[in-house]
């Protein structure tokens, strides 16, 4: 095994002491110098740097090659082209592996496995896909380890980690707004099994560098919706007291360790608003784990008896600790509010005592520096939190201070190291994992053909999957509700809304009653406005649809349980919105503008394939007539307002939180909603409601100056549209809840539509 060209040295001094004191004999050094040779350096590196780039160079320049002729491609042709080049790519380096030049297979592996990726993006393209987007970059990361595996390819091995970090930050950012409960949706265990190989390697033969970058890799498992995600922040600090003093593996997991406890303690620590949420999470297993982890870390360290081990490890230990006596007892109690604060501050100090320890024992400056740097963020985040009621003269103390304290710290670095540590590296090869690794070696070339299959047979399933709705699905022409244009063309695919792409907030809210009818669980606890967003994300949902006369089709409320006949769409949620893969249509270039105009202009629709089972697929787009809609007469109702003890009227179908829709056909109901409030001395007429209707809006709460108006009243066959506007500014009658409630002619009317000006739906609601 070749090694790199500092540790062949060590062993060929260390060898010649081992023969001199006669440990070994003179053949016996002759031997072992020989099974490990020096690693290519200088040159050969650089040539294989720049055979890299070369590649990814010329990578790019073959998938913009294609991306010139791919609007003049038929759709088999695309295919055959994207399949083609992934085969092409990847038999090359399987050529290379045949004739046993080791830099030629991973360049060819690597340029491969970005045509993998590429024939994902471009067969979603094909396809119009655009339902849940990080599972593309799961399913390039799969793919692609294999050949990171087999290969024992520290820049393959590199490039799995980029594309695990991708998907994890595109899945956090995709869930942002939607509770994780536990293993079942959270997404970082997924994440520790893809990076593991990684770690493995990196351990298995001395590689510091890919070890860093599996640290670094970490940091985007601290990407949460929670305030802080102590534990994972603790996870690098824990890794990092495993390595024995010395071990250059440790330097990665120490910075990327030591900047996440310094951000937890810190804010833990703050004097006026200590960060107390979500320290450790009793309802998480991996939670758990990482504790348990902590405790193993800190009994190894102690048996090491290497004091600088234990530092890390109790810090840790600590924290999580005090998290977990936070959440199980500590909530509303002060006293144990004061022990987290203080245990914060002091577990601060300690961290950078510790780096600058370490530093002192190792021989090494950015230890140093960064325990230093620990202090001195410490003291001024310290300060900051109880200077307000400080002078100037206590500021210039401080910063005096502060330059005292930096000149101390470079005398200690200049006089007062410790005694140096030579640098321990150990490999880490058990022999159940030296055992597998024999056992695979003999079969690694047909088993890197089996992963090209798997890529192949990876893109084959896509254009099976996402062929069925175009080819056997129920035809459906859906109208496209016009967006604002600057997020309508987005590169070179047009972004497709409508109805019922977003749902309202009565509808939201049904579906959180439903989720919680069908997954009942303890009595939830905090204010509506908190549990109105904790419908999971990526839950399934089901909208059926009815025909028009027109020939498009309407759609109804959303549900979570699948309807049992009709046609219906199947799609996803996140947050208020709704997706069906049918969200973005790929054009030619320099086509966009014109699907834009037409969606603008209310003239777009989207000709939809169908499956039984709710799978929805594009098939086209196409300009249909704009629906003609006849504006319509309407007088404020006057002489009348909602009644002081009706605030929230039984009859009322809330639109949200903070609005009412209210839709009154009949003398009762509106008897019981409104009161009589004679205007200028006059009485009140009430509606005749034999011919007419009542529309109401209302904001049930005040926020700032606001009040609403309705801007206009269409109509369109039996679907009446009022849109209404909040203004946000001085409202016209200042201290009451305010509301605008209208009379329209009832002739015709089976459905009243509440929509802002922008088009976006608020309320939908039959007249009875």
């Amino acid at each position: 095994m070749p090694l790199p060209q500092g540790f062949r040295e060590w062993l060929a001094k260390e060898s010649q002491l081992w023969q001199e004191q006669g440990i070994i004999q003179p053949g016996q050094r002759d031997q072992i110098l020989s099974r490990y040779p020096e690693e290519e350096g200088g040159i050969g590196r650089m040539a294989f740097v720049l055979r890299t780039f070369g590649v990814l160079l010329l990578g790019a320049a073959l998938l913009l090659v294609i991306g010139h002729n791919w609007d003049d491609l038929s759709r088999t042709g695309r295919l055959l082209t994207v399949i083609a080049g992934l085969c092409g790519l990847q038999g090359v380096g399987l050529w290379y592996l045949h004739r046993d030049s080791r830099q030629g297979s991973v360049l060819g592996a690597l340029a491969g496995c970005i045509m993998f990726g590429a024939a994902i993006a471009l067969t979603g393209q094909i396809y119009h896909l655009d339902a849940h987007q990080p599972d593309a970059f799961l399913a390039w990361c799969i793919g692609s380890l294999p050949f990171a595996i087999l290969l024992d390819s520290s820049l393959l091995y590199v490039g799995s980690l980029l594309l695990a970090c991708c998907w994890l930050g595109a899945e956090t950012t995709h869930s942002f707004g939607s509770s994780w409960h536990g293993l079942t949706s959270d997404p970082r265990p997924l994440f520790f099994l893809l990076i593991a190989p990684a770690a493995v390697a990196a351990y298995r033969r001395f590689r510091p560098l890919l070890a860093g970058a599996v640290a670094w890799s970490l940091v985007f498992a601290w990407i949460s919706r929670e305030d802080l995600s102590a534990q994972y922040m603790m996870l690098p600090l824990i890794i990092a007291s495993l390595h024995a003093v010395g071990d250059a593996r440790a330097r990665g997991w120490r910075f990327i360790g030591g900047v996440g406890a310094t951000i937890a303690t810190i804010a833990i620590g703050e004097i006026r608003d200590p960060m107390t949420s979500h320290l450790f999470r009793t309802d998480s297993l991996a939670c758990w784990l990482i504790l348990g982890g902590a405790a193993g870390a800190l009994g190894l360290a102690i048996r090491s008896r290497q004091f600088l081990r234990i530092w890390p490890a109790g810090i840790a230990l600590t924290i999580l600790l005090i998290g977990l006596g936070y959440e199980l007892a500590g909530k509303g109690h002060d006293l144990f509010q004061v022990l987290m604060i203080a245990t914060g501050n002091v577990a601060t100090l300690i961290l950078s005592v510790w780096l600058i320890r370490l530093g002192l024992t190792e021989g090494r400056l950015r230890p140093y520096v960064y325990g230093s740097l620990v202090f001195l963020t410490w003291l001024i985040v310290r300060y900051v939190d109880i200077s307000k009621d400080l002078g100037m003269l206590t500021m210039a103390g401080f910063f005096a201070l502060l330059g005292v304290i930096l000149f101390v710290l470079a005398r200690v670095w200049k006089t007062q190291r410790e005694a140096y540590q030579p640098e321990v590296s150990p490999d880490y090869r058990p022999a159940w994992l030296e055992s597998a690794i024999a056992f695979v070696t003999p079969h690694r070339r047909s088993l890197l053909w089996t992963a090209v299959v798997l890529q192949v047979a990876t893109i084959g399933w896509m254009v099976w999957h996402h062929q069925q709705p175009g080819d056997s699905g129920e035809r459906i022409v859906l109208r496209c509700r016009p967006v604002d244009p600057r997020d309508l063309l987005k590169g070179e695919y047009v972004i497709l809304r409508y109805d019922f792409s977003n749902a309202t907030e009565a509808q939201h809210r049904a579906l959180l009653a439903e989720f919680k009818s069908l997954h009942p669980g303890p009595k939830d606890s905090g204010s509506g406005e908190a549990q109105l967003w904790n419908l999971p994300a990526d839950s399934t949902v089901f909208v059926p649809l009815t025909r028009t006369p027109e020939g498009t089709v309407t759609a109804g409320d959303p549900t979570l349980t699948r309807p049992s006949q009709g046609l219906y769409l199947q799609g996803l949620t996140r947050y208020t919105e709704l997706r069906f893969g049918i969200e973005a249509y790929y054009v030619k270039e320099g086509d966009g503008k014109k699907w834009e105009d037409l969606a603008r202009k209310g003239e777009l629709a989207a000709e939809i394939g169908v499956l039984p089972d709710g799978r929805a697929g594009l098939v086209s787009l196409k300009a249909v007539p704009k629906v003609v809609r006849t504006t319509i007469d309407f007088r404020t109702l006057e002489g009348f307002s909602l009644a002081a003890n009706r605030a929230q009227p039984k009859s009322v179908k809330f639109a949200s939180n903070r609005t009412q829709s209210l839709v009154i056909s009949d003398a009762r109901t509106f008897a019981q909603d409104f009161q009589p409030a004679p205007l200028n001395g006059q009485n009140a007429i009430a509606p005749d409601f034999t011919k007419e209707v009542v529309l109401s809006y209302a904001l049930t709460e005040k926020f700032g100056e606001m009040w609403v108006n309705f801007v206009t009243v269409e109509h369109v066959g039996p679907l009446l549209i009022a849109t209404v506007k909040t203004h946000y500014d001085k409202p016209k009658t200042p201290g009451s809840i305010q509301q605008a409630a209208i009379i329209v002619r009832r002739a015709g009317i089976e459905t009243v539509e509440f929509r802002e000006p922008s088009g976006q739906l608020i309320h939908r609601e039959a007249v009875k």
